[in-house]
């Protein structure tokens, strides 16, 4: 329900106003001037004589002493220094940088890479006249540094917890409701505060349309009104605002990346080059962090904000006639998702255009370089983790082995299927925490092969290695019950971003996840013997597959997701397109049959399995491919009821789907990892409420409506659940 909440005010989104307003960061074009003139005008509403946690310790004061005016004002001072105080850091830091930049070396040879460090002793030097500055005009306590207790608190929005209250007590609801919005936006599961804005909207003169993020970033506002033009097909108006809103983003995210690069406390004394090489991890990790703020619009995280505009810039640009910008809007786009069809459908029709060049096809350059650097940090950043790890592994130190959980790599680069923002984060916090109780020691017990599991090909006889076919695996009446489970609460379409079609548009899709069947086992809306019966037959495919391919480490499960696939009334009999297309299940396979290992590929699967309910149906085969292209027809696998195809996820295995002529194909997908910190949690939580739901029976809620993304419910009932809490403990 919060996240509906949140959702809905996102509707009405909007940006500060009046007292509120946020100034902009203007970087001076003299080098000799290091103070932003907007900045100083800021600083200079703050008394002089406090620094700036002076101020915000006052307005606790305030608050704490009932004295709601003093309050109000004191927690705005605040706000809007903190906001001078940051754009001050972030325009000395990156003044400072171009300046160092710009400067001829003292020595033109590079020696033992001396000029790297001659630049940060100039960029030193730089920041330190660049603060006294400051420092001279708007007060000499003015910039000293925050308390880290403080900064963050300010940083995450805590004086907007006190405000609300503050505003409410003089019946300025309008504007608690506001500051309490802006409170949950960064803070999305507190619930009290979530039902206490339920409350505000019901009071007098609260307009639900005017409830505005107070820290919303400048961006947002212009992108919306991007939208507004583009849907009203004013595509020079359009155009125009993707355009600057475009920079305001990428101007954002550099603001933000600067502000990371503030002190870090290493609670030790290492070497010159350890300590060089913690406080840049440390930087590196934060800078990565500035997307993922960026990508919240009011509470709701939406990972292709960047992109989505060169998808409308191509389209603008097309309509008005600027081939050559839609072009290159397209090829920018292509960068950040290489595979999305309607992109490479929309690239093919410009090619065919008379006017079109194919050097016309070249990636803006602020593209270019923004997925440049992305690829290196990551990659920086999973070789850190990497490395880290095996130096843990040789000294069993646990104070390292903490030093490379910091350092570990972002878990939400692209996040599986349907996996929200919100679940994905408790997944990073509970992926340690999963209980050691006989779960595990019972579904190794379960996880015995039956007899007649047989194969029927193997890696010769289906041209390639590390795949096979086996049969036996589930009865005619086990695939009934598993193929009612969609029956019962399958979503239409991919159940992630409401498209029905989302490999064929001659095919309907649906599907249901195991956290969304245990769900409806915990409130008695499936039996749990049909849940129990997809736990075990899966876990048999798992154990089935680690004593076929011999594994070095254990298979871990990282995603379930049992599907159908059906024919659509009037699709054509004839038809020769594919219901899944030609692709690797770790890495994106490019033109040249490259498969490159990065995002938005799931680059931690290891191995996969898809185990067939049915096979009362025309097409639909499942067919391994020698490149993106082919579609060889003697590696043709037919669906049937308990017959299961097993690979590696790799470039060595490609495969796609015929498509489905007739009927109605189901099926379940399995992925598999060796990488325990992927492993899928949905499915350790299915076992506890499963034990649970056969021990005390399930939880009897009238009119219970299961939202298509269910993990908030999920996840807010077990950790009210006595019997289930113990799941989510630190």
């Amino acid at each position: 329900m919060m996240r509906l909440v949140i959702f809905f005010l996102f509707l009405f989104y909007g940006t500060i106003n009046g007292n509120n307003d946020t100034l902009n960061n203007v970087i001076p074009d003299d080098d000799k001037s290091a103070v932003d003139v907007e900045d100083l005008n800021e600083l200079n509403r703050l008394p002089t004589n406090k620094t700036l946690n002076e101020l915000y310790e006052d307005a606790v004061r305030a608050y704490l002493d009932e004295d709601w005016d003093r309050c109000i004002e004191n927690f705005n001072v605040v706000t809007h220094g903190y906001k001078a105080y940051k754009r001050a850091i972030v325009n000395c830091r990156q003044k400072c940088r171009e300046k160092a930049i710009g400067e001829a070396p003292i020595f033109p040879e590079n020696i033992d890479d001396l000029h790297f460090y001659e630049k940060k002793v100039r960029e030193t030097l730089c920041l330190l006249t660049c603060n006294q500055e400051y420092r001279e005009i708007a007060g000499s306590r003015a910039l000293k540094a925050l308390p880290r207790e403080t900064e963050q608190k300010l940083m995450q929005h805590k004086t907007y917890e006190y405000l609300h209250i503050c505003y409410y007590q003089r019946k300025r609801y309008q504007d608690a409701a506001n500051a309490l919005f802006t409170f949950l936006v960064a803070h999305p599961d507190h619930a009290v505060s979530m039902e206490t804005l339920k409350g505000y909207l019901t009071l007098p003169g609260v307009q639900k349309e005017n409830v505005i993020n107070l820290e919303s970033p400048a961006y947002v506002s212009i992108y919306f009104k991007g939208v507004s033009a583009y849907e009203k097909e004013n595509y020079a108006e359009a155009a125009g605002l993707f355009e600057t809103s475009l920079r305001s983003y990428l101007d954002a995210e550099q603001e933000c990346r600067f502000y990371c690069e503030g002190p870090f406390d290493q609670g030790w004394y290492p070497e010159f080059t350890s300590s060089v090489a913690n406080h840049f991890a440390f930087c590196l990790k934060c800078k990565r962090a500035c997307p993922r703020m960026l990508n919240s619009i009011n509470g709701d995280y939406r990972p292709d904000i960047l992109r989505s505009h060169y998808n409308y810039l191509q389209f603008s640009y097309y309509k008005l006639g600027n081939l050559k910008a839609a072009c290159s809007a397209v090829e920018s786009y292509l960068l950040f998702e290489p595979m999305d069809e309607t992109m490479l459908h929309n690239k093919e029709y410009y090619t065919a255009q008379p006017k079109t060049k194919q050097q016309d096809f070249i990636p803006r350059n602020e593209a270019l370089l923004y997925v440049k650097r992305q690829e290196y940090e990551v990659n920086l950043m999973v070789f850190i983790s990497h490395e880290f790890s095996l130096i843990n592994a040789k000294f069993k130190n646990k104070k390292e082995e903490n030093l490379e959980k910091e350092l570990s790599m972002e878990e939400d680069l692209h996040q599986p299927p349907g996996r929200s923002l919100f679940s994905s984060i408790k997944l990073s916090i509970n992926i340690y925490t999963i209980p050691d109780e006989s779960y595990e020691t019972e579904d190794r017990k379960e996880s015995k092969v039956k007899d007649d599991i047989y194969l029927i090909s193997r890696d010769e006889e289906l041209g390639g290695k590390n795949r096979y076919v086996a049969d036996g695996f589930l009865s005619t009446a086990d695939c009934h019950s598993l193929m009612q489970l969609v029956n019962i609460a399958g979503v239409e379409g991919d159940g992630y971003n409401g498209n029905k079609s989302p490999h064929s548009k001659y095919e309907k899709f649906e599907g249901i996840t195991v956290g969304r069947i245990a769900l409806l086992v915990y409130f008695g809306k499936i039996q749990p013997a049909q849940l129990q019966l997809l736990l075990e037959k899966t876990e048999q495919i798992r154990s089935h597959m680690e004593n076929h391919f011999q594994v070095d480490r254990h298979l871990y499960f990282t995603y379930t997701h049992l599907v159908c696939r059906t024919a659509l009334p009037d699709s054509p009999p004839n038809r020769d397109d594919l219901s899944h297309q030609v692709h690797a299940d770790n890495c994106l396979l490019k033109d040249e049959n490259i498969c490159l290992r990065r995002n938005p590929a799931y680059i931690w699967r290891s191995h996969s399995a898809i185990l067939y309910l049915n096979g009362d149906f025309n097409g639909g085969e499942f067919f391994f491919a020698k490149n993106r292209t082919a579609r060889e027809l003697d590696n043709l696998v037919s669906p049937r009821c308990g017959r299961t195809v097993a690979f590696s996820a790799g470039e060595e295995n490609l495969h796609g789907v015929r498509g489905v002529l007739r009927g109605r194909r189901c099926a379940l997908a399995l992925w598999f990892t060796q990488n325990e910190k992927y492993s899928e949690y949905e499915r350790d939580l299915a076992r506890a409420i499963l034990k649970r739901v056969q021990k005390i029976g399930p939880l009897r809620e009238n009119n219970i409506q299961i939202p298509s993304k269910y993990e908030d419910l999920l996840i807010e009932h077990a950790k009210r659940d006595e019997s289930l809490k113990h799941f989510f403990e630190t």
